[in-house]
């Protein structure tokens, strides 16, 4: 069924917390995934994958991480799952239709191709900034 993919889930979480700190203020990978228990190799991963994106710059050298590259007023969810999962297709087939015998007489093609464009619509106009009042507060942060 439609989940989050556990990158997904982590990256959100990465950000949501650079979101919390003071503006500009680095965190290394290691702090979220003590935060958080998250595996460290998958978040350094995913928090690379969101550099290559733009979504976060990453600071290099002994005093380095990461941190916001936009605000999470204009980051969306779509934006974040593009950039860890690629491009988002509901069925294989709109993806590669030579993967399914059925392509040419499928009954189903267009309504789900419509299903996915209206979920493409809904990731790509959520706001990252949404999470903001829905998540508990952190001591000592904002």
């Amino acid at each position: 069924m439609l989940k989050l993919s556990k990158k997904v889930e982590y990256g959100l979480m990465a950000l949501l917390h650079m979101d919390s700190l003071e503006p500009g203020s680095l965190v290394t990978a290691k702090e979220v995934s003590d935060q958080f228990a998250i595996p460290s190799e998958l978040l350094g991963k995913v928090l690379q994958a969101l550099a290559r994106a733009s979504l976060v710059e990453s600071v290099h050298g002994a005093r380095g991480g990461y941190r916001l590259k936009q605000s999470l007023d204009t980051l969306t969810l779509g934006e974040v799952v593009d950039a860890l999962e690629g491009p988002f297709h509901l069925v294989r087939c709109h993806e590669n239709p030579a993967t399914c015998d059925q392509f040419e007489s499928c009954n189903i093609r267009e309504p789900v191709l419509q299903i996915q464009d209206r979920l493409m619509g809904y990731l790509s106009a959520f706001r990252l900034a949404e999470f903001r009042s829905k998540r508990p507060a952190v001591a000592g942060k904002r």
